[in-house]
């Protein structure tokens, strides 16, 4: 079965599996480089950068929330990857995936505004998801200004890193879209 821009199961596969590697390995070189010094910002603008990487090349319909739903839960099996940045990542491609479709369901003609919509709305679900099971296994053992800090940075942060992402995810499909075929990004 081919793709939109003939992409073959097998290529897709082969894109979720490198995108999903390449989170996994930064996120993990992240985690010992920086540890949570910056609230996990470079995740949030990777993989909405990856997001918008994947449906670009590929007009897959929910393919954010299958390379979401694969990342978290590979990281939900690691012990030492925080349980809200795992976890988090299944509505994040969710999100991003209800925000690309149209009213009549497709992702064909996919504007650079709506990608950049899509990466700030799924960053927020992904904070607000992050958040609360932090706060439900009791990760979130900080008072008062703290608290508000970590969380101001998480709902207003989050989405900005997002859009970015989405930028950088654009501009990287049009570079490779002048080498490989169009992309689906106008």
């Amino acid at each position: 079965m081919e793709g939109r821009l003939g992409f073959s199961t097998s290529r897709y596969l082969a894109l979720l599996a490198g995108l999903t590697a390449l989170y996994l390995v930064y996120g993990y070189a992240s985690g010992v480089a920086l540890g949570h010094m910056i609230f996990e910002l470079d995740l949030f603008f990777l993989i909405s950068a990856l997001f918008t990487i994947l449906v670009s090349l590929t007009g897959r319909k929910w393919s954010t929330t299958i390379l979401g739903t694969i990342t978290g839960l590979l990281l939900f099996g690691d012990p030492s990857a925080p349980l809200g940045i795992g976890l988090s990542l299944i509505p994040n491609g969710f999100v991003f995936d209800l925000t690309l479709r149209g009213v009549n369901g497709s992702v064909e003609g996919l504007s650079n505004k709506r990608l950049v919509i899509a990466g700030a709305l799924g960053n927020l679900a992904m904070a607000i998801t992050g958040l609360l099971i932090a706060a439900a296994v009791g990760a979130l053992n900080t008072s008062g200004v703290s608290l508000l800090v970590s969380s101001a940075i998480g709902l207003v942060g989050n989405p900005i890193m997002g859009a970015l992402g989405a930028l950088l995810g654009i501009a990287v499909v049009k570079r490779v879209g002048e080498h490989v075929r169009t992309p689906l990004v106008r």
